[in-house]
């Protein structure tokens, strides 16, 4: 069973291991999500992750067309984040599959993923990338989903938001890291926690900055100490054309 599970985070875990799988064909090539990273970077482009959630628990609530905005954003984004969890933010699979099949670029499914089930339904409807959160999960559970994830091809973005997270993550042998600002029990944002996480991670692997972005100089500071890419959602959910300021 996953660990430390109190409060929303024990509801919406005991939600997953609910989840229906979801039987389908699919229909895209996986795309490499690191790679495509790199490319920017090597472009001078900044890497930035733009994600599409209805709501969350930290009391955000915005809605636009998902394909509309999927559309809009592959021409500036290196990825797309879709939250698919159905409980506390609003997403679903559906999302997922309509906005995959939409745009030729990696795809993240972002949910509370506790099991091998939530990994098929993910490949089956179009996703490249999927989130693993460290603090959900045992050491042993963490290290069997980050293998069975490879085992499709595809790549965790394993999320931490301690030292200790970011220790298990290494051990188990994360390549893609996101740094997640907020804590997922409080719901409170540590900036600068995320900043020595970050600045002080192996050089070797890719560091994400998720949660809190909402300039370029936010960016950028982050980008300064380490920061490879960036998961931004809230402030792109209310203005799309932020991306240009971004990037």
């Amino acid at each position: 069973m996953p660990r430390y599970l109190e409060g929303w985070l024990k509801d919406v875990v005991e939600y997953s291991l609910r989840r229906e799988y979801i039987s389908a064909e699919r229909i895209r090539p996986i795309y490499n999500g690191i790679r495509r990273i790199n490319q920017f970077k090597e472009s001078g482009i900044n890497p930035v992750i733009a994600e599409f959630k209805r709501t969350s628990p930290s009391g955000f609530s915005v809605d636009r067309d998902p394909i509309e905005y999927a559309k809009f954003m592959r021409n500036y984004a290196v990825a797309l984040s879709v939250l698919t969890e159905e409980k506390f933010f609003n997403g679903s699979y559906t999302l997922l599959k309509s906005i995959s099949s939409s745009v030729d670029i990696p795809v993240l499914m972002k949910d509370f993923v506790v099991t091998e089930t939530q990994v098929d339904t993910g490949y089956n409807l179009g996703a490249d990338l999927i989130l693993l959160i460290v603090r959900i999960l045992t050491e042993r559970e963490l290290e069997g989903l980050i293998d069975y994830v490879r085992s499709y091809k595809l790549e965790p973005l394993v999320e931490v938001h301690s030292k200790e997270d970011l220790e298990i993550a290494l051990r188990c042998g994360a390549s893609l890291v996101g740094f997640n600002a907020r804590n997922l029990f409080t719901l409170e944002m540590n900036v600068d926690l995320q900043k020595e996480l970050i600045s002080t991670s192996p050089k070797e692997i890719v560091k994400v900055a998720e949660s809190g972005i909402e300039s370029r100089d936010q960016l950028m500071e982050l980008k300064k100490i380490g920061a490879d890419a960036f998961l931004i959602g809230s402030s792109l959910m209310k203005d799309p054309e932020k991306i240009k300021e971004f990037i």
